[in-house]
């Protein structure tokens, strides 16, 4: 009998891509096109560069996927309507759910195809660190400070310094931003802000560059009106290339409207909404706020929660990391009970973002009660005053 299910191709196994597979691998017929033979749970990649075997508890190979899928190791070059090109060969497809990622400094975010292979490049990686006595770190933000902390707390002797041209975590609570450099600066480390000087490269043996992101370029249909300067892909509200209905954009390369911050996190929430949506092709739900929520691992079993405005630090944070990347990556291997456990999880992050959501509109509230009360009793106070001054007449 004639398999009736449709072809759903997804281009890039990260957190969103193993995510629709994860939901939907009942539904359709999944090809998954990646550069690399393996999934890799970045966020807690710095360990590797201490201890290089832990890749291994943090990665799966796409072939022994447990979901049926049918993996395709190369690059994407473009899509032409219904037809993804890739480097040796061409897939049809119904769907397709673009979820690429981005780029990052080797040998930070590796691009390197065989994991045995980044393995090696770990190990090379950690002996620069293991000859070098003084080690920069160039930028402020999430990587830059936990491969700093990484490395300092493990390596208490060597200089390690950060510079960053604004201010350590910029972009979160000031609370977050405080807890981390107050860390730092217990560990030893050199922290340098708002940085505008000539280069320090010379001045040290080893560089790390942790600036930020970059994009691969996908041409698509010849048309790049849903590009932006980044490369990245502007989506509608459904995760939907405004060109082609049929294609999804999910993770660091897709724009939405929500502008959400990019985090594993929330590629995992829009791999969710991209799964529901190629399921309920009638009653599509919209892409919807996703919360800013990070733990920053910060070196010796510490670690600093961030949800929106609400930060604390310290080992609650660190155990809640760990039990997060061995949940993901057993959900991703397809191993019994994980995927539950990982569902309960998300679940819970978004009852705390209902919570906090209410707690935002009852203290906003709050104060504008205490405004009319105080007018009622300048209001009472005025007439008291008026009937005195007529009994007095």
């Amino acid at each position: 009998m004639r398999n009736s299910k449709k072809t759903l191709l997804i281009v890039g196994g990260g957190f969103a891509g193993m995510t629709i597979i994860t939901q939907t691998y009942k539904q359709f017929n999944i090809i998954l096109l990646d550069q690399k033979s393996y999934f890799e749970f970045v966020p807690s990649v710095f360990n590797a560069f201490i201890h290089p075997e832990s890749i291994f508890d943090l990665t799966l190979q796409f072939k022994q996927s447990k979901f049926g899928v049918l993996f395709i190791q190369g690059k994407l070059t473009h899509i032409e309507d219904n037809i993804a090109y890739y480097e040796g060969g061409q897939i049809e497809f119904d769907y397709c759910a673009i979820t690429i990622g981005s780029n990052y400094t080797n040998p930070i975010k590796s691009t390197i195809p065989k994991l045995s292979d980044r393995f090696i490049e770990l190990k090379k990686a950690q002996l620069k660190i293991i000859e070098s006595q003084t080690i920069l770190i160039i930028g402020g933000g999430t990587v830059g400070i936990e491969l700093a902390c990484e490395i300092k707390a493990s390596y208490k002797q060597k200089t390690v310094a950060l510079i960053t041209k604004g201010k350590i975590l910029s972009t979160m609570p000031k609370s977050a931003s405080e807890y981390a450099k107050k860390r730092m600066l217990n560990l030893g480390i050199e922290i340098q802000e708002n940085y505008i000087g000539p280069s320090l490269d010379s001045n040290f043996d080893l560089v790390f560059n942790c600036k930020g992101n970059n994009y691969e370029s996908v041409r698509l249909n010849n048309n790049f009106e849903m590009f932006d300067p980044k490369k990245q892909l502007l989506v509608d509200d459904y995760l939907k290339i405004r060109t082609n209905q049929n294609i999804y954009c999910a993770g660091d390369i897709c724009i939405s409207s929500q502008n959400e911050t990019k985090t594993a996190f929330a590629a995992e929430m829009q791999g969710e909404i991209i799964a529901y949506n190629l399921k309920h092709p009638n009653k599509q739900i919209k892409s919807y706020w996703i919360p800013n929520t990070y733990i920053i691992s910060l070196g010796g079993w510490k670690a600093v929660f961030v949800f929106e405005t609400f930060t604390f630090g310290g080992f609650i944070p660190y155990l809640m990391k760990l039990f997060i990347e061995v949940v993901v990556v057993n959900d991703f291997r397809g191993i019994i009970g994980f995927n539950t456990i990982h569902q309960i999880m998300n679940y819970i992050v978004y009852v705390m973002l209902y919570i906090y959501m209410i707690m935002q509109l009852l203290f906003a509230i709050a104060p504008l009660g205490s405004k009319i009360k105080q007018d009622q009793r300048v209001e009472l106070k005025r007439i008291q005053q008026e009937i005195e001054e007529f009994k007095k007449q």
